[in-house]
């Protein structure tokens, strides 16, 4: 069949984990392991990675581009975003579950928020995501550059989310 895309193979709990990982490694690297993402933060990942019109968008962008000047530019990567945070919480959480009890990530309490840290200085071996789609990686470390310069309240103001 032309054109058809199992969700299921696509909108996996795997996936899910290594896409999350990706970009807690990303964060990481970027505030240089001094902070680490909140689940609220986490949460708005897989709905922007996994929509196909928002990865493009942002994919090949540059990391000096600010989020604002990209959201103005293209304006579907917000459009309909909490629905699609609602409809991508569970495998979310499926997938920040399966990475914390492999031990990619690790979670741990801070400020009252519960945020997750990359377990390692580098993948361990033969963990290392390289069969995901390069767009999929390219859009998380971007997220990633962008979200760590807001908290989880000012980017939910931001992408326009209640």
């Amino acid at each position: 069949m032309a054109g058809y895309v199992d969700r299921s193979l696509i909108h996996n709990s795997a996936l899910a984990c290594f896409l999350l990982a990706n970009f807690v490694k990303e964060y990481q690297a970027l505030t240089a392991n001094t902070r680490h993402p909140s689940l609220d933060k986490l949460l708005l990942v897989l709905p922007i990675v996994w929509h196909g019109p928002s990865r493009r968008d942002i994919a090949p962008r540059n990391f000096s581009t600010p989020l604002h000047a990209v959201l103005t530019d293209e304006p579907r990567i917000v459009e309909r975003l909490d629905d699609r945070i609602a409809a991508h919480a569970a495998v979310s959480c499926q997938g920040l579950n399966i990475a914390c009890e492999t031990g990619l990530l690790i979670k741990h309490s801070a400020r009252g928020d519960q945020e997750f840290a990359f377990g390692h200085s580098q993948w361990p071996k033969n963990s290392k995501p390289t069969t995901i789609p390069t767009e999929m990686l390219g859009t998380t470390a971007r997220l990633a550059n962008w979200f760590k310069d807001y908290t989880g309240a000012e980017l939910f103001a931001l992408l326009g989310i209640n």
